[in-house]
């Protein structure tokens, strides 16, 4: 499928299934930790990157062929989905196909936006990010498009929270000597007072980021942490291991499927793909030929191999 993908495993939402409505790579941020890789189309301006009937088609189909044996449907891309004009038709049609929740997993630039905010009232569940504390640190971070001010966006946070009904849950990447200081973290931390997420999530970059000096922080800035955000309970990770969901014995065309999203760690291809049909020397074979036909390419990131694509497509 084109524009959905999984069920997936998810470190906030369970088995998740992903609509992804915009072309690989296509944000208003160009983070430094992203796990995908450059921005190929850098704007925002929102658009109708894809037929809304094709998408709908597909979601449908997906939704019928997983007997709604998923926990969430996600709306979450290979760039920013809120960039997506049509997300509130497609929001309305994932509720007519199935009763699961409905997600969206944004980097909550476009919040200051009246149009968007409103297309996002639909949804459930909200999972937008914030990394830094000012200004500065914004757009060191997240090297936001030109067009987006730091201020703008937190008080489309705080307007957003006012009006939605549902759960907002505000995840935060930590990222070594960038943003893991005490007096980084308060910075933020008055943000998030004054949004009042219901969770918070604190992540570290897992895999390999788009910027090769953004590194994960020691293990003892976990107590920085608890301390900081005590009051919210939040919910810290570190490195996790996940077995994703495949729709075929394609393996080519499953694990580009996944890996165009982000990259794998080689173990989760072994545990993902391991059966009757494939051996773990037939997998090592067909990485090794896709490697060669420069289709993905292997990366060592934290002392792990991880699989990534060559070439992102546009």
């Amino acid at each position: 499928m084109k524009y959905v993908y999984g069920p997936v495993p998810s470190r906030r939402l369970g088995r998740s299934l992903g609509i992804d409505p915009i072309p690989a790579k296509t944000c208003n941020f160009q983070c430094i930790y992203c796990q995908i890789g450059k921005t190929n189309y850098f704007t925002n301006k929102r658009r109708s990157f894809y037929s809304k009937e094709e998408i709908i088609s597909e979601m449908k189909e997906a939704i019928r062929c997983s007997r709604n044996e998923f926990d969430y449907i996600t709306f979450v891309g290979s760039g920013e989905p809120t960039l997506n004009k049509d997300l509130k038709d497609l929001i309305l049609k994932a509720k007519e196909f199935s009763r699961k929740p409905i997600c969206v997993i944004t980097n909550g630039a476009l919040l200051y936006d009246k149009t968007v905010r409103n297309d996002l009232m639909l949804a459930d569940f909200v999972l937008p990010s914030l990394d830094a504390g000012d200004e500065d640190s914004f757009i060191k971070i997240n090297r936001p498009h030109p067009s987006i001010k730091y201020n703008s966006v937190i008080q489309g946070f705080i307007d957003f929270r006012k009006s939605f009904k549902g759960k907002i849950w505000i995840e935060i990447m930590i990222m070594k000597e960038i943003n893991d200081t005490k007096k980084e973290l308060l910075k933020i931390k008055e943000k998030i007072d004054l949004i009042m997420p219901d969770r918070i999530d604190i992540n570290v970059p897992l895999r390999p980021p788009v910027v090769d000096w953004v590194k994960i922080p020691n293990k003892e800035i976990i107590l920085t942490l608890n301390e900081v955000f005590k009051e919210y309970k939040a919910i810290i990770k570190f490195p996790e291991r996940s077995i994703f969901s495949i729709y075929s014995t394609d393996f080519e065309k499953e694990l580009l499927s996944i890996i165009e999203r982000h990259p794998m760690r080689e173990s989760e291809i072994f545990n993902t793909f391991l059966s009757s049909k494939f051996s773990k020397k037939d997998i090592l074979d067909r990485l090794k030929k896709l490697e060669a036909n420069k289709q993905i390419k292997k990366i060592v990131y934290n002392d792990e191999v991880f699989w990534k694509l060559s070439i992102l497509k546009k």
